[in-house]
């Protein structure tokens, strides 16, 4: 099963998965919400053809040839027909017969969550980020990995939490990067991997898609004789595609990080997988990595590599000149599959931060008092504009990255809306696909 294939508004509802994962319906926690959600459990379970009344769904969740009209927030208001357990048809309420009413309540398809960090979640405030910059990030992930990471116990319950608090709000898909699995310590990548796989059956029971990216920094992926066995135990576990830290590449020619995404692209041809890239994640304007990277995609696309890339964070690109900007949206644009992957939350809280340092960074002075000026947001509404696939997802929670967040897909796209000021591009409802289809494309 793969992560990115789409997650439309036919889902199971029945035992379990209704509870926590098969829709998403507005004010829950008063009774008139409660009631309904005990009717639709009872129903589901007696197996019986059901008809939500009066619900809303946002208009990028339905088909975009339906004459559906929506509300100035983008919901339309629709009878929901369920067939076996699943959506077998949407109208505008015309049926005739018994419904159950929603009450107006918004109807969501199931979150996904395509860019998360599983493996040192929730490991604040055991290990905190003394000034919140990725600099110290970096330097107290080291210190939390040789303290707690060798422990599988460790590793499987934090990851386990993660995933029940993601499926409580209706998360049915997630990809996480295993950090750890690029230590030269195999007991420390056997840990990771091993949490991973078990966690991946677990979760698949209760219909639950995991996936998990084995990284290294891109430079090494241009070196053999540490590729090749990163890669080699990598594709021994069902479930793990390839990725790259991309870092900063100022400084670095063009020539040396285009031999680097070749390498990469050209093993991820040969083993059939997909590739997913953290890029551009900095303050300084004189990254852009994107540049050698849709020359690179452009060439592996001409030779056959047709799996889906997915692109975290591109938080310089909004730094670039305006004609860089346009230069790299047209490009990727022609890349498809292709997705782009915002994180509002957490790089809010890294980007134009105190106590940036280099190389990651553009210094910012720690002991200074100073305003953060930038949302350390991408080019969310030109990408889209240009036909680039664009999503939201949780990143980091709960670790010396980003201490707060809880995995839910709501609060995602909330953040993606009102960061981007989408809410009137043309209106909140135009987005939904952002934490549903767009990130599983």
């Amino acid at each position: 099963m793969v992560l990115l294939s789409r997650v439309p508004l036919t889902f199971a509802l029945s035992g379990a998965a209704l509870a926590a994962a098969s829709f998403t319906l507005g004010a829950l926690l008063n009774r008139r919400h409660g009631l309904l959600r005990l009717k639709l459990k009872l129903l589901a379970r007696a197996k019986r053809t059901l008809v939500l009344s009066r619900v809303r769904v946002p208009r990028s969740l339905l088909p975009p040839s339906s004459s559906f009209v929506s509300d100035a927030e983008g919901l339309v208001d629709c009878d929901v027909h369920i067939l076996d357990g699943k959506i077998s048809a949407i109208d505008a309420g015309q049926t005739v017969g018994p419904k159950c009413d929603a009450g107006g309540s918004i109807l969501l398809s199931c979150f996904t969550d395509a860019h998360t960090h599983m493996i040192k979640t929730h490991g604040h405030p055991r290990t905190r980020n003394p000034t919140g910059s990725i600099n110290d990030a970096l330097r107290v992930e080291l210190i939390d990995q040789e303290a707690n990471w060798l422990s599988e116990e460790d590793v499987y319950r934090r990851m386990d939490f993660a995933i029940a608090t993601a499926y409580h709000y209706g998360t049915r898909a997630m990809r996480t990067h295993l950090d750890g699995t690029n230590s030269p310590d195999a007991l420390l990548r056997a840990t990771v991997y091993t949490a991973f796989t078990k966690l991946r059956a677990k979760w698949a029971a209760k219909g639950v898609c995991l996936q998990g990216v084995a990284n290294l920094y891109l430079p090494l992926w241009g070196k053999p004789a540490l590729a090749e066995p990163h890669l080699e135990e990598a594709m021994s576990h069902e479930g793990v595609l390839l990725g790259a830290y991309c870092g900063n590449v100022n400084g670095t020619l063009f020539s040396e990080t285009e031999a680097h995404l070749d390498a990469l692209f050209a093993y991820a041809h040969a083993h059939g997988v997909q590739v997913d890239l953290h890029i551009d994640e900095t303050n300084d304007p004189q990254c852009c990595c994107l540049q050698p990277l849709v020359h690179c995609l452009r060439k592996a696309r001409a030779n056959g590599y047709t799996k889906p890339v997915l692109l975290g964070h591109l938080t310089a690109l909004s730094l670039q000149t305006p004609a860089v900007q346009r230069e790299v949206v047209a490009g990727l644009a022609a890349l498809r599959p292709l997705t782009v992957i915002v994180h509002p939350a957490t790089n809010l809280g890294l980007q134009d931060r105190r106590g940036s340092m280099p190389p990651h960074c553009v210094e910012i002075d720690a002991d200074t008092p100073r305003t953060p000026q930038w949302r350390g947001l991408t080019l969310v509404q030109e990408l889209a504009a240009a036909g680039v696939c664009v999503a939201a997802a949780s990143d980091n929670v709960r670790d010396w990255w980003h201490p707060y967040g809880d995995y839910d897909g709501l609060q995602n796209w909330r953040m993606a809306i009102t960061l981007g000021h989408l809410d009137t591009v043309p209106h909140e409802g135009a987005w939904a696909q952002l934490v549903s289809d767009a990130p599983a494309l």
